[in-house]
Formats: structure tokens, sequence, C-alpha cells
């Protein structure tokens, strides 16, 4: 897969609201810049694909949606706001907000709840990567509702020709009194007719229990796709880990368990 492909992803619509798996989408079939802004400002905090509710379970499954849709559900915690630092909740009164960081530790200071740890992706370092919407260039950004009800925190990785993106979804306990009639979806993912998907469970050599879904997509002219996801809930912190490759399935599939392996357990205080 070409890098710019896996740009793209950062600059559509937001994962959180639709994931597209067609990473090669034409570009007439992308909104125009104005649209993604309106769209973004307007939806990303309300009720679409990329919202969570009041659902306090740890379990991530795939549910098949009647639109041709795979949504990926449930895994939510609600992290007290009194938890988060006070530099983010300086941030409440605005709208729609991007921060960029230069590292995942950094993100993780400014949201002040630690989001994950990951020896394997802390030494596989994330390329600059530019986002359009915003006109930003960093390795990690993160989106912020204006009423802190969710936290989406990106970042871009390698290992070897893999291409990984890692997505963290924070949900507050601001999300169970402002919508509290959601569903459980955290993203959707629609894949093209030609694609050859499968799903699988796997545990982590920690215990941890990983829903993958795999998918092959032969392209005429260009390189095959291979797609490799796997979500995993950290502590009620839903987590998407994308491994993408041009070369084979076993090569993302390798990277993405080497990375799901890698997760630390953390303990709750």
């Amino acid at each position: 897969m070409k890098k710019e492909d896996v740009l793209n992803l950062m600059t559509d619509l937001p994962p959180d609201l639709i994931e597209e798996a067609d990473f090669d989408a034409p570009a007439k079939c992308r909104l125009p810049k104005l649209a993604r802004a309106g769209l973004i400002a307007a939806c990303l905090c309300l009720a679409l694909i990329g919202t969570a509710a009041a659902v306090n379970q740890f379990g991530v499954r795939f549910v098949d949606e009647d639109n041709g849709f795979t949504s990926v559900r449930g895994g939510v915690a609600y992290i007290p706001y009194d938890s988060l630092s006070d530099k983010i909740k300086a941030l409440e009164i605005k709208p729609y907000h991007l921060e960029v960081f230069n590292s995942w530790q950094e993100a993780e200071d400014f949201v002040g709840v630690n989001l994950m740890d990951n020896p394997v992706l802390d030494n596989a370092p994330a390329d600059l990567f530019y986002d359009k919407r915003d006109g930003k260039v960093g390795k990690f950004f993160m989106y912020i509702c204006p009423d802190l009800s969710h936290v989406t925190t990106y970042g871009l990785f390698e290992l070897g020709d893999v291409n990984i993106i890692l997505d963290s979804y924070l949900y507050t306990d601001r999300m169970t009194d402002l919508w509290p009639e959601l569903d459980d979806t955290l993203f959707g993912l629609k894949f093209p007719e030609n694609a050859e998907v499968s799903q699988d469970v796997y545990t982590t050599s920690n215990g941890l229990t990983a829903q993958i879904m795999e998918a092959y997509t032969p392209r005429a002219g260009s390189s095959d796709s291979f797609y490799s996801l796997g979500v995993v809930s950290l502590n009620g912190i839903p987590t998407a880990v994308k491994c993408m490759s041009d070369n084979s399935m076993e090569e993302a599939h390798t990277a993405l368990i080497q990375i799901l392996d890698g997760f630390i357990v953390q303990q709750p205080s």
C-alpha cells in the first residue's frame, strides 16, 4: 500500500465517523474540503457511527449491519471528567478542536489519562503526516469534542513495510448525560465487493481479548491491499490497530499480532 493511501485516512471523514476500508477510493468520492470541515464541526460530537453511548462493558464485538457496513461496538467504560488534565479542560468551551503532538506520551500528558502502553509501538517510529482539514502536520493527532464527552487520538507507525494506524477512543462520564439515547457503536467498516473478508478472535499473551477482521482486496493494475484490524479494550478505552501491507496478509497479520501481544495490561487502581 502506498504511503499516500494511508495518509488519506487522515484527510477524509474521521475514522470515528466512518472507517472506509477501501483505501484507494477515487478522489471524486471524497467530500470537498469545506464540506468535510462543516460535517466534522456538526457531526464529530453527535450521533453518527463514531459515537459510543451508555454501555459499560469491556467486550468489543463486530456486528453486520443492513447497509453493508460492519460496525465495531462495545469496550467502553466512562472515564471521570475530573480525572482529565486542566489543559484539556480549558478547551471545552471551544468548538471541535485538533491538537498535534510529537509523541504518544505527549498526547497522554495533555489529556491526563494513560491511554495505552506498548513497547512494540514505542520502537516503531511514526512518520509525519498532514491533516488537510486543519492544515497541520504532526505524528499524533487528538480530536477533542467541545463538551469533552469524548476524545479520539490517532498515531501513525511503521513495522518494516507495514503501515499502522492506531486509534484510541476515550469517553468520559459526560457522555452518559449528554447522549444517553445512543448505541455503543465506535466506528463502521465497509469493504469493496471483491474483498475477501474474515473474522477471528485472538487472546493476547497478556490475556486481552481482541476482535480481528482481515480483508484482501485484489486491484487491477496496482498493488493488492492486505488489511488486518485488531480491536481491544484497554481498561475501558477501545483501541483499534490497523495494519496495512502491499505484500501479503501474513505480513500484515504478523505485525498485528506483534502489536496486540505488546500491550501492557494496566491493573485498575
